[in-house]
């Protein structure tokens, strides 16, 4: 039997983390669009994922133990025949902290479904869900989106954003002299630096060439090296920078998604924007 299991402990109340996981409308922030979900036995729901409303999924509320579990059916019918099993747990620690534990079983049953269902991918999918989507609810912190247009193919747009010399002149919008080390490859680790060796480390979590780059951020540089996770930095760490691109009739639409802890938002705001109108400007004009 494959079956994924992720857990992770939040530092935040045990209502607050059930509220989350079982009332629609705070789902919808977090988690997914489920305007039909409710916790009572046998209920019955649906939705579909994202702004393209991909992949109708289904499911059957099985159990619940108020506060503590709730266990419903989880499947893809319009590409598989095939059901699995998907389990939610709080526990309560002894320091003020709650234990979320998700249990997804069965999924050998989507073998009929193809590569995109593989349990490997159901694995990273949960992995961003728990321990970056519903810790970006608990702890506040904000998915940041921009978007850019240019007149430019996807490819010369990739090699403007990730080609060193000119990832340094698009990048100093956000700190003068920014650069940085490592090869973008799948899987790989990168620090992102300043001309004083201060920085982030960060690790290439997926990628498409001239398509898609997730960085999943780490944690802190400091004189060139990478930092212990400290209490603030266990806040943060595994929080995403998203870029996709877009190309239809020889424009690129460039979406950039950054989760941001409050502080940096207003920063964020106006950065952003200028580095992606200097992306514009550097593609445009090669």
């Amino acid at each position: 039997m494959d079956i994924v299991k992720v857990e992770t402990v939040f530092d935040a109340s045990k209502s607050q983390v059930w509220n989350a996981l079982t009332i629609s409308e705070i789902m919808k922030v977090w988690y997914f669009d489920i305007s039909n979900f409710n916790l009572n036995i046998g209920n019955e729901f649906s939705f579909y994922e994202g702004e393209k409303k991909e992949y109708l999924h289904q499911g059957k509320i099985l159990k619940v133990e108020d506060n503590k579990l709730f266990q419903h059916t989880w499947e893809h019918p319009e590409q598989s025949k095939g059901s699995s099993v998907l389990t939610w747990e709080i526990e309560e620690l002894d320091d003020n902290k709650v234990k979320v534990t998700l249990t997804h079983e069965g999924l050998e049953n989507f073998a009929d479904a193809g590569p995109n269902f593989a349990p490997e991918n159901f694995e990273m999918g949960w992995n961003a869900i728990v321990k970056t989507n519903l810790r970006n609810y608990l702890y506040n912190i904000k998915r940041l989106t921009f978007k850019q247009e240019i007149n430019a193919s996807a490819k010369e747009i990739w090699n403007t954003m990730w080609d060193k010399e000119s990832y340094s002149k698009w990048a100093t919008i956000f700190c003068e002299g920014s650069y940085y080390t490592g090869a973008m490859e799948m899987g790989n680790r990168i620090h992102f630096l300043t001309p004083k060796g201060d920085g982030m480390y960060s690790d290439v979590g997926y990628m498409i060439p001239e398509k898609l780059m997730i960085f999943s951020h780490i944690g802190m540089l400091l004189d060139f090296k990478e930092m212990p996770l400290d209490a603030e930095t266990e806040r943060w760490t595994g929080s995403f920078e998203i870029y996709k691109l877009d190309e239809k009739d020889g424009k690129t639409t460039i979406t950039a998604e950054a989760d941001c802890v409050d502080k940096y938002v207003s920063y964020m705001e106006e950065k952003f924007l200028l580095a992606l109108q200097e992306i514009k400007k550097i593609s445009e004009n090669k």
